[in-house]
């Protein structure tokens, strides 16, 4: 979603969006009325019948307005259109794997937009503006300053353009140019530019090799074979064979030599990308689905091979043969020469108008894989439920509609190219056409040579195909341009300050205050609101509440997985964004409702919170978790493999596993988001037993939606609809017959239902 700054206008509507601002303008200049400006758009990439496909909503001062785009035609349908006047309300719906911008006006309900859960937040903000321009419009408030809300978010805009902006970005992508793209992935050719200037000078040789046969075929006819000069003959037979075989070896060396650099610099870019990854704030992977962000890792940087290992140079090589070839040939025959340049505008003004095309399926095909891959993502993690719930047709059918989809729109790219390359290929036979018939004409009346015109058609085919090659790369480099968006969407992303210090304090004893604190995960409606406590070193608190209280979001904050948007958050009496978030995180443990165990054996999982660990400490660790007895009762022992995600251990088992390595860790400050929420009571009093030998001297923070499991907490934080509404000891709490006392109660009559 994108809205406009201060300077808007009428005069200066808003209209570039997304990376396709030539046909939204071009849209828009036949929509838009006199006076009229847009200030806020949103892209939707579902269609109403479900399937893929593009949507645009605009909200400009006079009305609300939704534009559908109609197969190859230039101009897109008109599928809503609100007056400002009639809106009354807004609200997004989520549904399974999608959600809805449902709007209500004067004359009933309207499903304005429809979209893939990555495009959630944007939507919000657009809900956000709707809603407070009907509140607005009840209140007398101006448009212009309800467009111009002056909450946090609005900090997170381009300094270039205004626009709207992924909270986290550094870079908006809006403003990007495919020019700056594609010369900034150039860039990374640096630090092998050795390696490039060889191959660049191979392909100079190759080039120049390539061009000695037509001016030696001229000397064969004209000096050899007319005349009859047999001694010149073995030297130009040698001249021909010496030019074919440095053809073939400086295409080899340059061929091995561009691929040494493409690969290592796709090394570069990939570890670069990965580890960027490793670094964003868990804010960007909220706004994301896995299978995306794999296709980048994956696909778009596949793509991006042809660019650096040939692209590139082809581009320097094309322009700087069709240079010296168009010199050759002013050089042999003038009017010739000005013959084969008629096709010539025709060319570029045909690939001018292909590329933007071209360029608009490239986004779309880009959409759609990308989809295919979150799909993908979603599905086979989550094959138990697929078959527990007898969904395997269904998940088959979904995947077909969408690789449907993805076919579409590579047909209709197939059918663009099917079309322009045929077409630049007559272009230049035209061309050659003309050379010929002048040319023979001259031969006939002797004004000319048939060598001289044999040379002149065959350095014309060397004319003409760099210049089809520049025409036909414009289709690759297109391709190349939007994976490479891609990539450097996610590199300019402001990653996590893991590594810019801070403070260390020693020693390290694990207070914790939170003054006035809110925090919000979307526009208007806050997740956590004007929260202020304080827990001394040691103090095991209880946070309960209602799901959706704001109980995880606040020990989020407190590990620094999300920042603060209002208020200012202590530990040890500092800041907490003055400490250095890498020492800091080392002093947080973690336990969590569902423990992610990774790809490997018991041993590793449980020294991954201390690499350096000793044998006997990480032994020590697992029968402090009360895990020993089972690891050693595996078929290795420590050493065994676990499937993807521990799936090969039972939940009580990952779990313990899990306390082992947050007691390896050895913690100032722990966290039990819900540690024993999922496991059997036998299971759950060992786990207890377990967790009672963890929090020992340690600042715990513990959720637990069994409120039995809380009683041992010095103190207790009653969270509802994001505000802290009691805080006292278990005794203290059922005293107050507040919402702790509720929740108890109700947890009680439970459990006496299920004793019956």
């Amino acid at each position: 979603m994108t809205s406009t700054d201060n300077e808007l206008t009428d005069d200066a509507p808003d209209t570039h969006v997304h990376d396709l601002p030539e046909q939204i303008n071009g849209w828009l200049d036949g929509i838009m009325r006199p006076g009229e400006s847009v200030h806020a758009c949103f892209y939707a990439d579902i269609r109403p019948d479900g399937r893929f496909g593009e949507r645009w909503t605009f909200l400009s001062n006079t009305r609300l307005f939704v534009l559908s785009p109609n197969g190859d035609a230039d101009t897109p349908e008109l599928a809503l259109d609100i007056p400002i006047d009639e809106l009354e309300e807004a609200r997004v719906e989520s549904y399974v794997g999608s959600s809805a911008l449902l709007v209500a006006a004067k004359d009933g309900g309207h499903e304005v937009a429809r979209f893939s859960l990555s495009l959630q937040y944007d939507a919000l903000d657009l809900c956000y503006y709707i809603n407070e321009i009907a509140k607005g419009r009840k209140e007398g408030t101006r448009f212009d300053d309800i467009v111009r809300p002056t909450t946090k978010r609005a900090d997170h805009r381009c300094s270039g353009c205004g626009r709207t902006m992924n909270r986290n970005a550094m870079v908006c992508s809006f403003c990007l140019d495919r020019r700056r793209v594609l010369i900034r992935l150039i860039s990374y050719v640096a630090p092998y530019k050795a390696g490039a200037l060889l191959g660049l000078a191979l392909t100079l040789l190759l080039t120049a090799t390539q061009l000695a046969p037509p001016f030696l075929t001229k000397v064969l006819i004209d000096d050899v074979i007319t005349p009859g000069n047999v001694p010149l003959l073995p030297w130009v037979i040698a001249g021909l064979i010496a030019a074919c075989t440095g053809t073939a070896l400086f295409s080899m060396g340059r061929s091995y030599v561009m691929h040494w650099v493409g690969q290592k610099v796709l090394f570069d870019l990939r570890v670069q990308l990965f580890t960027h990854l490793q670094m964003l704030r868990l804010s960007y992977y909220a706004q994301q689905q896995t299978g995306r962000i794999m296709a980048r890792v994956s696909g778009d940087l596949t793509r991006l091979n042809y660019f650096v290992v040939e692209g590139y140079q082809e581009i320097v090589i094309s322009i700087f043969s069709a240079v010296l070839v168009a010199v050759i040939l002013a050089v042999m025959n003038f009017k010739l020469f000005l013959l084969a340049l008629v096709p010539v505008p025709f060319i570029a003004l045909s690939t001018g108008f292909m590329g933007r095309r071209i360029r608009l399926r490239y986004f779309r095909i880009w959409r759609r894989m990308a989809g295919l891959n979150a799909l993908l993502a979603d599905t086979i993690p989550g094959i138990r439920v697929v078959k527990a719930f007898a969904r395997e047709r269904q998940e088959s059918e979904r995947f077909g509609h969408q690789s449907k989809d993805l076919f579409e729109q590579e047909m209709q790219t197939a059918k663009i190219t099917a079309i322009f390359f045929p077409f630049i290929t007559v272009q230049t036979a035209l061309g050659l056409i003309l050379v010929f018939a002048a040319g023979g004409y001259l031969v006939i009346t002797g004004a000319e040579t048939i060598g001289t015109l044999v040379a002149f058609t065959s350095y014309l085919a060397f004319f003409y195909q760099p210049v089809q090659q520049l025409g036909q790369m414009n289709q690759r480099l297109q391709r190349c341009a939007t994976s490479a968006e891609r990539v450097f969407e996610i590199l300019d992303n402001d990653p996590e300050p893991l590594h810019r210090g801070g403070l260390q304090p020693e020693p390290f004893e694990g207070r914790v205050e939170f003054r006035n604190v809110c925090f919000t995960y979307e526009p208007g409606k806050y997740a956590l609101d004007n929260i202020s406590f304080e827990i001394e070193p040691g103090e095991m608190i209880g946070l309960v509440g209602p799901s959706g209280a704001g109980k995880s979001t606040l020990v989020h904050l407190i590990a620094r997985f999300f920042e603060a948007e209002e208020g200012e958050i202590l530990v040890d009496g500092h800041p907490i964004q003055d400490l250095d978030l890498h020492w800091f995180r080392r002093q947080i443990g973690v336990v969590l409702q569902e423990p992610y165990l990774f790809h490997g054996s018991v041993w590793s999982n449980i020294a991954y919170a201390n690499p350096d660990a000793s044998a006997d400490d990480i032994i020590a660790a697992a029968k402090a978790a009360n895990a020993h007895d089972f690891i050693v009762n595996l078929p290795d022992g420590y050493d065994s493999a676990l499937g993807e995600r521990g799936q090969s251990l039972s939940g009580g088992e990952r779990q313990r596993i899990s306390i082992a390595r947050a007691i390896l860790r050895d913690p100032k400050i722990l966290i039990l988001d819900e540690a024993t929420a999922s496991v059997d009571t036998e299971t759950e009093a060992m786990i207890q037993t377990a967790l009672e030998r963890l929090v020992k001297n340690r600042t715990t923070f513990a959720i637990a939606h069994r409120l039995s499991t809380l009683r041992k907490a010095d103190r207790l934080i009653g969270l509802e609809n994001g505000k802290l509404v009691e805080m006292g000891t278990h005794d203290e709490l059922l005293d107050a017959d507040g919402l702790y006392a509720r929740l108890c109660r109700l947890q009680l009559k439970m459990s006496q239902r299920k004793a019956l």
